[in-house]
């Protein structure tokens, strides 16, 4: 019976998943006529340099127009990649709850992105990059998300079966932990303007038996990943839908199927 119940019990999982998200649709000019004549005096030195340079940063405007053809872009390591199977599903699911009004979702090409630009070139970021990559595919806006995950092993009440032969295959010994974070960002292709952040965590747990938990940490990391890209993925999706009735001129408030928090 004892036998029984531990193998059940290495067979289960929790997880708990958390997401933040900021929305942005605020004016450039806007922000920048608050600038006094006394504050616009020039300085000397690197501070009229920096303030020049936020001024620049500054304006700019946003331009949300739909339907729209939407990119999406997976960062790995630093750099562009393919988007996996299953976190392309995730995105396609989001997606699909925006409906035809909202354009296409269509992924950013490596391929295409390194023939009309380098990141090895100097002072070229991973998002500029994209950036060239989706004005290639005649992208009007972009999301690109980046995926970290770990997982480990410890021991727990049962580790003593581990100095038995049978104990290491049968006695779940292992409490395993896998955890997972998507951060995400949603780009004006033409000026960069960005209008939504987002980051999600995840995490599971199981126990397993010492021989096999290695494939079993995989898992668990494979899920807690899974987890966190869903999560992102329909929250960028709701916030969309939000960022679009700013963009038509009507408050939230007159919204009544929105729930989400006001936007920032």
């Amino acid at each position: 019976m004892l036998l029984k119940r531990t193998v059940w019990l290495a067979a289960i999982t929790f997880s708990l998943a958390a997401c933040t998200t900021t929305s942005q649709y605020t004016s450039g000019q806007d922000y920048l006529s608050r600038y006094t004549d006394a504050s616009a005096t020039p300085t000397v030195g690197l501070s009229n340099k920096t303030d020049a340079a936020v001024r620049e940063i500054a304006a700019i405007e946003p331009d949300l127009r739909f339907p729209a053809r939407i990119g999406l872009a997976r960062i790995d390591r630093g750099s562009l990649v393919g988007i996996p199977a299953d976190e392309a599903q995730s995105w396609a699911a989001a997606a699909e709850t925006l409906g035809t009004g909202f354009g296409d979702l269509i992924p950013v090409s490596p391929l295409v992105a390194n023939m009309v630009s380098s990141q090895r070139t100097k002072g070229t970021t991973v998002v500029d990059h994209i950036r060239k990559g989706a004005a290639r595919q005649h992208l009007d806006y972009v999301i690109t998300y980046e995926v970290t995950d770990t997982a480990k092993s410890d021991g727990n009440a049962l580790r003593l079966a581990d100095l038995t032969v049978l104990g290491l295959f049968v006695l779940p010994s292992r409490d395993l932990k896998a955890e997972a974070s998507a951060s995400a960002i949603l780009l004006d292709v033409r000026n960069g303007y960005p209008y939504l952040t987002g980051s999600t965590f995840a995490d599971k747990k199981a126990i397993s038996t010492v021989v096999g938990k290695g494939d079993r940490k995989d898992k668990l990391r494979s899920a807690a990943r899974q987890v966190a890209v869903s999560q992102i993925a329909n929250e960028f999706a709701s916030r969309l839908k939000e960022l679009k009735l700013v963009a038509d001129g009507i408050t939230l408030a007159e919204s009544r199927p929105v729930q989400s928090a006001a936007l920032n």
